[in-house]
């Protein structure tokens, strides 16, 4: 665990990385250290996966929800400015780099620092990924979340997660609450929980992490070759409106270089009323989807109470209707993405046409 904790630090950049049981407890873990409690508000995006928020209200506190900018699917800097004059105790900031894509860390970095709340970035897609000014993914804020889930860029055998921080304070901190908050033997100064890493997960980890360049290099020729034949055949980057291209399909935006995504997703959007259809259709064709994520936070049943919405989220609801996320790992190869394409494209003109 020690050796794989201090070659992740050393792939990052970051001082210190610290091994826990899953990328949601590394979320718990660094709220718990920002000392996010009961009563508490963290604004959040109303897109992400479901743990971004529970983590939140799991600790009595109350996710504030706040749109996405609608070409990076990621957490909006404009309305997350607004969405701070409507909180009353908020505690932290806490963006997605969704997709594998990093947010604006420095922006929320700049809002949190002048009103002296912490940002903790929620990274579990972004390990390798690089902003405009090259920061890796995970090390841009005070913390910095990871996860290993076995989907991820590299997965473990099971469960595991790490926080990333160049803090030694909050490393301490970290290490004491992921073991029942014990900082020396049989003395516990708070109330941690049981999230270790185990030796098994952090071996393999290992392994994985040293061939992960050149598994991120593969997953970015799989996306410039998405891109490129989705644009040959009419489609436009999600930067841009869907009922402007001459195919109705958006691609994802890429981030301005130096930047480069982790691509652990590739999301293209397309209209509402064809989505589920083409999605089974591309199951004919034995072409799997996904779709990341069907519905906003501010809408899951367990998140409604503890959840507030300070201003509506029409980007995060037209997002749920539009994504569909397309095979893209290391072992697509270049027939694969032709037939991806070719198929999306063609199945897409005929339900059009129909």
């Amino acid at each position: 665990v020690e050796a794989f904790e201090s070659e992740l630090a050393a792939y990052t950049g970051a001082k210190h990385a610290v091994g826990c049981g899953s990328g949601s407890d590394a979320l718990l873990l660094a709220l718990q250290t920002a000392e996010v409690g009961s009563g508490d508000e963290v604004i959040c995006p109303a897109y992400s996966f479901f743990s971004t928020a529970a983590t939140i209200a799991r600790l009595g506190a109350s996710p504030v929800f706040v749109d996405i900018d609608p070409a990076s699917l990621n957490l909006s800097r404009e309305l997350t400015r607004k969405a701070v004059g409507e909180c009353r105790r908020l505690r932290a900031i806490l963006p997605v780099d969704l997709f594998g894509r990093i947010s604006d860390i420095k922006a929320f970095t700049e809002i949190g620092d002048s009103l002296g709340v912490p940002v903790i970035e929620d990274a579990a897609q972004a390990l390798g990924a690089r902003d405009e000014e090259k920061v890796p993914g995970g090390t841009g804020a005070r913390m910095g979340c990871i996860s290993f889930y076995p989907t991820k860029n590299i997965g473990a055998m099971g469960e595991a997660g790490a926080i990333l921080t160049s803090d030694p304070e909050t490393a301490s901190q970290l290490r004491a609450l992921r073991n029942h908050g014990q900082t020396v033997p049989n003395h516990f100064s708070d109330l941690g929980i049981n999230s270790r890493l185990d030796a098994i997960q952090a071996a393999v980890l290992r392994v994985k992490l040293r061939k992960l360049p050149d598994w991120l290099a593969a997953r970015r020729e799989v996306a410039a070759s998405y891109d490129q034949l989705f644009s040959e055949a009419g489609a436009l980057s999600s930067e841009q409106r869907l009922e402007e291209a001459d195919l109705p399909l958006l691609y994802p935006a890429r981030p301005s270089a130096p930047a480069q995504s982790a691509h652990h997703q590739y999301t293209i959007r397309v209209a509402p009323e064809i989505r589920e259809a083409l999605k089974l259709k591309l199951t004919f064709r034995g072409i799997e989807t996904g779709i990341y994520y069907p519905m906003g936070l501010h809408e899951q049943p367990a998140l409604t109470k503890p959840g507030r919405c300070p201003f509506p989220l029409p980007e995060t609801e037209l997002a749920t209707r539009q994504v569909l996320s397309l095979p893209c790992h290391p072992g697509v190869d270049a027939a694969a993405r032709l037939r991806v394409v070719e198929s999306v494209v063609e199945e897409i003109q005929a339900l059009h046409g129909a």
